[in-house]
């Protein structure tokens, strides 16, 4: 109660003293903890937080202080974060709606699954074929290099040529098989997420479907 007295007399007292301060008065703490009261804020107090006040002593405005260098360099890295954080959520929500409309059910999933992994095996399947025929074409351009070796006779270029442009294409199947092996294996584990994420969606929507 007396310090409310005391703000009352100084508002009193200011008001009376300053008229032209239309009467407003500004009260503020500086960075030692004291409290002043005036009808203007100096400018050495422009930066800190003051309040606005009437000629009753009531607050009609409060004026935070002015953000440092650092607290402004945080708040825009947050603003930032938080920007992408919404375009990733968003993203997210994207894949979900596309997950759940192309696939109504669980079994359309695996389905869609296996006929993937089906083309990849198919594709194995021929790669492995072809390269049995050019290891064969290799044996016999071998066998044929040969016969001139024995025969003390110098391996034309041709045959050469030939030996080592197979050997160069059993070398690309051979990659080729293990890079549709690697597909394959990313296939199995993007399907596993689509699968893990569909089941908890579904879950999220009530909606119970056996896999």
């Amino acid at each position: 109660m007396r310090v409310l007295r005391w703000v009352s007399v100084l508002v009193l007292g200011l008001s009376m003293a300053a008229p032209v301060a239309a009467g407003k008065l500004y009260k503020w703490v500086d960075e030692k903890g004291n409290v002043h009261f005036s009808d203007k804020v100096p400018p050495e107090a422009a930066k800190l937080a003051h309040e606005e006040m009437n000629q009753s002593g009531i607050t009609v405005k409060e004026v935070a202080r002015a953000k440092t260098q650092e607290e402004i360099a945080a708040e825009a890295a947050q603003k930032l974060k938080d920007e992408e954080a919404s375009k990733i959520a968003e993203a997210q929500a994207q894949e979900d709606r596309a997950l759940m409309l192309s696939y109504t059910n669980v079994e359309d999933l695996i389905r869609a699954r296996d006929q993937e992994l089906g083309v990849i095996d198919s594709n194995m399947a021929t790669a492995k074929l072809t390269m049995a025929s050019q290891e064969k074409s290799l044996s016999d351009l071998l066998a044929h290099a040969a016969d001139y070796e024995r025969n003390k006779k110098a391996v034309p270029q041709a045959v050469n040529d030939s030996v080592a442009n197979v050997r160069a294409q059993i070398e690309l199947q051979q990659k080729s098989l293990v890079d549709r092996k690697a597909s394959k294996e990313t296939v199995r584990k993007e399907y596993d997420t689509k699968l893990a994420r569909w089941h908890e969606l579904a879950s999220k929507n009530a909606t119970t479907i056996k896999p």
